[in-house]
């Protein structure tokens, strides 16, 4: 009663609505991908968060990679502000990720995707049939 209180029905619509796919990354996991990602040999460039909730592999990026530039994008309205807050730096699109078309622009896609037997409404993507988890994986490598 005190959230729907304090949130415009748009928002405690989108905030209810994210309870089945919102998934907060572990420090142990981001740090151990970016471990791997350095071994790879990245060290700086255009990093994308696709679906980047608050945005734990901003906060986390090791100082190694410190001089990259930072995108991301998160299509729950809160969350995305909350993010935009944290890290004013960074270029956050509040928006679904299927409203985003930048394409070779980034060096590194790194983040948690969402998961589940849905589809995104994407034009240049539906007629292949991904679920969201495939489609959030073939558009980030895009």
């Amino acid at each position: 009663a005190e959230l729907k209180g304090l949130l415009s029905e748009d928002e405690y619509a989108a905030a209810r609505s994210s309870t089945l796919n919102a998934h907060y990354t572990s420090p142990t996991v981001i740090r151990s991908i970016y471990d791997a990602v350095e071994r790879m040999g990245f060290r700086s460039g255009n990093i994308l968060e696709p679906s980047m909730g608050v945005g734990n592999f901003f906060g986390m990026l090791p100082d190694t990679m410190q001089d990259s530039r930072l995108y991301g994008v998160e299509l729950d309205s809160i969350t995305g502000r909350i993010a935009k807050k944290l890290y004013p730096q960074a270029d956050i699109t509040v928006a679904g990720f299927e409203t985003t078309d930048r394409r070779d622009f980034y060096d590194l896609a790194v983040g948690n995707m969402p998961f589940g037997q849905y589809k995104v409404n994407d034009k240049a993507y539906n007629k292949l049939g991904f679920s969201i988890h495939n489609y959030f994986f073939a558009k980030a490598i895009d």
